[in-house]
């Protein structure tokens, strides 16, 4: 009709526009909702690995440390049944064990009945008031059923101390029992110091006992007097009802309570039975959730106004990279971080898939960040000192070939008599012996800042003062030393009824300048120490008798009076144009 305005196209351009806005929403929604769901998964089982490598981590420090203190438990018992020592050796000997020990400050004797004899403690020091005047049936029938036997945690003087108590045994015949007991607290400070350090304070975590009292806090004297958590909602309703002692595995779940959303994990710690709560807030694990979750939403609406004018200019060719950055997306929420979107336009859409190439590149590196990390700090710490590890992996140490000159202390530890022993057992024997011998080694140079050179077939070389030149490095070597011989007393007695062998080492020591550093190739290099140091160390080694301790006279002069040392006459060594001096230090 005359007067009519016929149609300009407008309708069918609206409808383009609102239809590619349609699609693009729906897209966005969607992909995004698989994104979310897929990645809050992962953080999710992520987060959960973290907290339980804590938990394996806190687990074997804790195991080193009961350990540690057993076998020193055992070494009092070794001396108590020495029929050489007169009765005052034996005490200032008991004594000076536990004057050096790391973890022991006394032990009481009791007798068969479990009636309090005696106390061996430092110079000056009583027993504690804390000491049972007699121990229960149940805790002697456990000292003899099992090797080294830990009481419940007591507190004293806002101190939490872990008992323990093995039965004195001379000849198969029980004399007695020993009880100590060890001061906890450095666990809490440890526990306190990789919280803080490595995990930057965003987990928090403790340790209960079987009564579900806490034995161990990062805060320790601010919950000494509030520690049971059998009132707690998250044991009633979390942890009580699902623990066991016999389960390691521990249990995973979420919580809630009035300070928000967690994630908690724990763990049973084996022989002790002690359980890791490790809590962490969900909106801190799920952070880079959020964010990724904005940045979707800020670009979603970007893209939206970027499709509306552009499907009014373009229409059909805004269709294949929509689909693109949206196939992107898919892809990234499957964690397949290595596909790239692939859009040659400049415009919103290409910014978007450039976003999304982005976040994808960053996970991706990410992720094999801290999978590379863990790995190389796991394999580097069989080898290395932990100060060294951190040194190479923050980049501060050097890596490329070449060394620098040092003082350091070289030892020598060598298996003595080792070619009958591998004649006359089998290859997987002989195999196991060195392996559980060589990690107790590795143990004692590593608590005493030394660090494992290399293994040289049935012998160590081990160095120390490598990380910065420093003169208690023959000292540390010499105390390593002793420990090597001290513990083999223990470790003959289970290798004797398990293979019928006892081992001994010959150890020799010297300390003096070397090239230290890299050696080999570009492409395969080797961390070590060249010098005529190494040499005449290694030459002493050769001199050395069964359990046997020999210093050269530049490690004598840097030892203090608390050493126990005599002439052992002057040697030629092989390739030496002269005599040295050689010394014994007497463990």
């Amino acid at each position: 009709m005359k007067g009519e305005k016929k149609s300009t196209g407008l309708g069918i351009r609206f409808r383009l526009i609102m239809a590619m806005i349609l699609l693009i929403v729906v897209s966005l929604v969607i992909t995004s909702y698989f994104m979310a769901t897929v990645n809050k998964e992962a953080i999710e089982d992520q987060t959960k690995a973290y907290q339980i490598f804590l938990s394996e981590r806190f687990s074997d420090i804790t195991k080193d440390m009961i350990d540690e203190a057993c076998a020193e438990l055992y070494g009092i018992e070794m001396i108590l049944n020495d029929q050489r020592l007169t009765t005052d050796q034996t005490i200032r000997l008991a004594g000076y064990q536990i004057a050096t020990s790391l973890s022991l400050e006394f032990v009481n004797i009791y007798d068969v009945q479990g009636t309090y004899v005696d106390s061996l403690v430092q110079t000056g020091e009583t027993k504690p008031a804390f000491s049972p005047e007699t121990l229960t049936a149940a805790s002697r029938e456990k000292a003899r059923l099992q090797d080294c036997s830990p009481e419940p945690v007591t507190v004293y003087e806002s101190r939490p101390y872990l008992p323990f108590i093995i039965s004195w045994k001379a000849e198969d015949q029980i004399q007695g029992y020993l009880w100590t007991a060890i001061d906890i607290r450095p666990l809490s400070t440890k526990l306190d110091e990789t919280l803080r350090i490595q995990f930057e304070d965003k987990l928090k975590a403790y340790l209960v006992n079987e009564n579900f009292e806490i034995v161990v806090h990062p805060a320790w004297e601010s919950i000494v007097t509030q520690r049971s958590r059998k009132e707690d909602p998250l044991f009633i309703k979390n942890i009580i009802p699902a623990y066991s002692p016999k389960n390691p595995v521990g249990i995973s779940s979420d919580y809630s309570d009035e300070q928000g959303q967690w994630l908690v994990n724990t763990m049973v710690i084996p022989r002790i039975n002690w359980l890791l709560i490790v809590q962490q807030q969900r909106k801190i694990a799920y952070r880079t959730l959020f964010i990724m979750q904005q940045k979707i939403a800020l670009f979603g609406v970007l893209f939206v106004i970027g499709a509306a004018v552009i499907g009014a200019l373009l229409g059909r060719g805004l269709t294949r990279p929509i689909l693109a950055v949206a196939q992107g997306a898919r892809e990234l929420a499957a964690q397949k971080f290595s596909h790239r979107i692939k859009v040659n336009s400049r415009d919103e859409i290409g910014e978007m898939a450039e976003t999304f190439n982005y976040l994808g590149q960053s996970l991706e590196e990410y992720d094999a960040r801290i999978k590379q990390e863990i790995a190389i700090r796991s394999d580097l710490s069989r080898y290395l000192t932990p100060e060294l590890v951190d040194a190479i992996i923050e980049r501060k140490a050097n890596l490329n070939l070449g060394g620098r000159r040092q003082n350091v202390a070289v030892l020598f530890a060598d298996v003595v008599s080792f070619t009958p022993l591998s004649e006359s057992h089998s290859p997987e024997t002989v195999v196991a012996l060195l392996n559980e011998l060589f990690t107790i080694l590795t143990q004692i140079i590593f608590r005493n800042k030394g660090m494992i050179d290399k293994f040289i077939g049935d012998c160590v070389m081990a160095l120390f003062g490598v990380t910065e030149e420093d003169e208690n490095s023959p000292a540390q070597a010499v105390k390593a030393a002793e420990e090597m011989i001290r513990w083999l007393d223990v470790g003959n007695k289970k290798w004797k009824r398990q293979y019928n062998v006892e081992l001994q080492i010959a150890v020799a020591i010297h300390y003096g300048e070397v090239i230290i550093g890299n050696v080999g190739s570009e492409k395969r290099m080797e961390f070590t120490a060249i010098g005529d140091v190494v040499n005449t160390a290694a030459r002493m080694e050769k001199i050395a008798k069964p359990n046997q301790i020999l210093i050269t006279e530049t490690i004598r002069d840097h030892l203090s009076e608390h050493f126990s040392i005599k002439s052992h006459g002057r040697f030629a060594l092989r390739g030496k144009s002269q005599d040295i001096d050689v010394f014994e230090v007497i463990p």
